[in-house]
């Protein structure tokens, strides 16, 4: 078993070996063997992933290329002006957004489990009003800001979803990938190391800092929570009680 294991490197080796640990497992609760041997084996660390960043002129390739669906092209604005994670960009509702007040909604996903989890209403700058209202505006009807039409429709994957229109958080995820390197725009990297959707955040925050807007606005907008924000949280999870803190999204690109 260890010579076996002794083939693959770091991140392969773990995810062979715990297998093996699990197969053990049930072997020794079934009588078939006396021990867990796998555990006998030599235990490495996965490899850190080390993802590099995103430049704007390769996200704007990304986002021209006519490899990319439009659909898509729509996420990747969405993420980089409004900062928010991959989990809330698929869950934004066409509902969050108020196009006379110009204000965009957002409950981010990762503050709901805190004891004063996060509401944000975002005033839209004009490259954040220009996407919404693009979504808004499609022609198929979907209650998500981002939303697509599947090729197949098969009945395990519509019941797997929210409504057929949705889009889930892995998908957005690999189908990114594949628009990336359709586009040609990081094959000076190694494969394992190109920037994913999640590096857009971070792309975003940077030109934040770079168009000259304060840390605060950044760190509000991004949902991150501090002493100053606690006041703005919400205080039981009755809906009325939801309290709003207001920031700007007025990124230009």
């Amino acid at each position: 078993m260890a010579e076996y294991l002794d083939q693959f490197s770091n991140n392969a080796y773990t995810k062979h070996c715990g297998l093996w640990v699990q197969i053990f497992a049930f072997a020794v609760a079934k009588g078939l063997a006396e021990r867990n041997n796998a555990e006998l084996t030599l235990v490495k660390k996965e490899a850190e992933k080390k993802c590099q960043r995103h430049t704007l002129e390769g996200l704007k390739s990304i986002i021209d290329a006519a490899t990319t669906p439009p659909w898509l092209k729509q996420a990747i604005r969405l993420a980089l002006a409004g900062l928010q994670r991959r989990e809330d960009i698929v869950t934004w509702l066409k509902s969050a957004a108020d196009m006379e007040k110009n204000t965009l909604t957002v409950s981010p996903g990762k503050t709901q489990g805190y004891d004063n989890p996060v509401h944000l209403k975002i005033t839209m700058g004009t490259a954040l009003r220009e996407v919404v209202g693009e979504c808004l505006r499609s022609p198929l009807a979907s209650p998500y800001l981002i939303h697509y039409k599947p090729k197949a429709r098969r009945r395990e994957q519509i019941d797997a979803k929210d409504h057929w229109t949705s889009v889930t958080p892995d998908y957005l995820t690999k189908e990114f990938s594949k628009a990336r390197d359709a586009a040609h725009t990081y094959d000076h990297v190694p494969a394992g190391e190109r920037p994913t959707f999640h590096e857009i955040r971070a792309l975003g925050a940077w030109l934040y800092e770079q168009q000259k807007f304060p840390q605060e606005y950044i760190q509000a907008l991004m949902g991150h929570a501090d002493e100053k924000m606690t006041k703005h949280y919400q205080e039981g999870h009755d809906e009325k009680k939801i309290e709003y803190l207001e920031v700007g999204a007025e990124l230009a690109f």
